[in-house]
């Protein structure tokens, strides 16, 4: 019962601080009267209602981890995934002329972003308060201007100089001005400074933010920043920040890397990688999220990367292959980065077996492949050519599919819903036909800041850099292939490190922020994402605003589309 009054008082911050958000309204709502104020609110002025808009500032990111919208914003577009068969998002995915202000994911990002940095706002406003303790005052604050400074990284990352909100929305705001991305930053470190004295050291194993959660954040937005300036004391803050959590022993490397990616390791909390993390659980009244920033239920990731296995012959949906939405397949080149020979993690990664899972095969089965057997091998995709010998065994036993049945030459898709499936966010454990499961999202994992760390290292001793990078590689590779995995430091570049990332972290959200920080999102999309090579464009480096911003405001003269979009 606890639980559910706060989950109400929390749903009650963020209707009333919706209120008063003037990007996420159409033009009528700047005729409504203002409804906003913390101030006012006797609830705001009591150790509960400080509480409740603090955990408030935390609801934000799961409108983005691991959601349809997040995945559409960060993964679609990339080098590595490409339009599935049921992807609901074209105009991310191939960056095609409808890619515009009236594009829903990105109106939805928007709005959802700037109203967490506005609950951020409220939040700090309220702080310091004499309703609580000094260590209270400290901590609130320090979780408070952590999480405003992810959503306000998250903003200018995604659209560039746009609305820097520093203040609660106190009154209805009819105009937008911008502000530069170097105005963004330092506000975004300051937040993060603020953060890091404020907060304790430690693991956060709740999901609540720790002065180890700020400092790995602070080490992906000092390497963001240092990309874009070349600012030497950039680097060396990011990797002394990443190192520092490297060398802490509060987290490790799993050998088994299978081991990352058990059901009973989801948890972020005792996940050993896991550094920052966004909560969900198996509960659908825990899972639902508040309706004003609604896009789901729980982390979806365990549906959108899965193939159409259940209308072939000697299949049908189960929980344990899951419920396939097939938004993004993997393209070719991501899964020719690995040499499952010396690397443990295609194999637990991707699946590219299914086996008959029906109890009695049917005869329309049998009259399709007379020799299948129950339990046996009903699918098998293959990223490489099959031999005539595997054709041939295959032929009446299971559908076989290799590399060229998938892709063209090229990597252009021939088959956009039966192919080899990114599949280590699976959950065995949920209901049938569900849709979300219980693992948490982990937004920083251990691996992150060993590329932080070697990346930046590698602006003034590679030698070091390839020291790092090979503790880590040793620790991927399969029992007596360590040798082989480790690298010389003449292989060590910024694309070798990018197609590491791509092998760890594919899937987890981060490769549109990587390409574009690296200057590669063009470079690699044309050479790999056979959808989206011909489509995209400079201007694609930030996204569009949404048409319901540049309706909104009066001043439209100064306030426009980022450049190079239709509207």
């Amino acid at each position: 019962m606890e639980g559910v009054i706060m989950k109400a008082k929390v749903q009650k911050i963020i209707l009333t601080l919706s209120i008063g958000l003037f990007m996420v309204s159409c033009e009528d709502f700047l005729k409504e009267t203002n409804k906003s104020g913390l101030s006012v609110d006797p609830f705001f002025t009591t150790k509960i209602g400080i509480e409740s808009s603090l955990n408030a500032c935390y609801s934000g990111a799961r409108t983005f981890y691991g959601t349809e919208d997040g995945f559409g914003m960060t993964e679609s577009g990339t080098d590595l995934f490409l339009r599935g068969g049921d992807n609901k998002a074209n105009q991310l995915s191939d960056y095609t002329v409808d890619l515009n202000g009236s594009q829903s994911t990105v109106g939805n990002v928007w709005k959802n972003l700037y109203l967490s940095l506005n609950i951020c706002n409220q939040t700090i406003a309220l702080l310091p308060n004499e309703v609580l303790s000094e260590d209270e005052n400290k901590s609130y604050e320090g979780q408070a201007k952590f999480w405003r400074a992810f959503y306000l990284w998250m903003i200018t990352e995604i659209w560039g100089d746009v609305v820097l909100n520093l203040e609660p929305i106190s009154g209805v705001v009819t105009e937008a001005h911008r502000s530069s991305v170097e105005e963004f930053y330092k506000v975004i470190l300051d937040d993060l400074d603020t953060a890091i004295t404020n907060l304790p050291a430690g693991k956060s194993t709740d999901g609540r933010v720790t002065q180890d959660v700020a400092k790995a954040f602070k080490a992906r937005v000092c390497l963001t920043r240092a990309c874009a300036t070349n600012d030497q004391s950039l680097y060396d803050e990011a990797k002394t920040l990443a190192l520092d959590l490297i060398n802490s022993t509060r987290y490790s490397l799993y050998t088994n890397y299978e081991e990352m990616w058990d059901i009973n390791n989801c948890d972020g909390g005792i996940n050993k990688e896991a550094v920052f993390f966004v909560n969900y659980t198996s509960s659908d009244l825990s899972n639902n999220n508040f309706d004003v920033t609604a896009t789901g239920v729980g982390n979806c990731g365990n549906v959108y990367f899965v193939m159409k296995y259940d209308k072939e012959a000697g299949m049908e949906r189960d929980v344990l292959n899951g419920r396939p939405f097939q938004r993004c397949l993997p393209s070719k080149h991501l899964l020719q980065l690995y040499d499952e020979n010396i690397d443990q993690r295609y194999k637990v990664a991707f699946k590219d077996t299914w086996y008959v899972n029906k109890a009695e095969l049917s005869e329309t089965d049998l009259a399709t492949y007379p020799l299948m057997s129950v339990g046996d091998t009903a699918i098998y995709v293959m990223k490489r050519a099959a031999t005539i010998g595997e054709k041939e065994w295959a032929a009446q036993r299971y559908r076989l599919l290799d590399v060229n049945d998938v892709y063209t030459s090229d990597g252009e898709p021939i088959l956009r819903s039966q192919f080899v499936e990114m599949h280590k966010f699976a959950d065995p454990t949920i209901a049938f036909n569900q849709a979300w499961c219980q693992r948490d999202a982990y937004v920083i994992r251990l691996p992150e800041l060993y590329f932080i760390a070697t990346e930046a290292l590698m602006q003034n001793d590679k030698s070091a850099a390839v020291e790092l990078i090979n503790r880590f590689l040793v620790t991927r590779a399969i029992p007596g292939k360590e040798e082989e995995m480790k690298i010389a430091e003449d292989k060590l570049t910024i694309d070798f490190l990018l197609e590491e990332r791509a092998r760890e972290l594919c899937g987890e959200q981060l490769r549109w922020f990587d390409l574009k920080r690296n200057n590669k999102l063009i470079e690699y999309v044309r050479a790999y994402n056979m959808d989206a090579k011909d489509n995209i464009q400079e201007y694609h480096m930030v996204r569009p605003i949404p048409q319901t911003q540049l309706d909104a405001v009066t001043n439209k003269d100064e306030f426009q589309q980022n450049p190079g979009y239709t509207k």
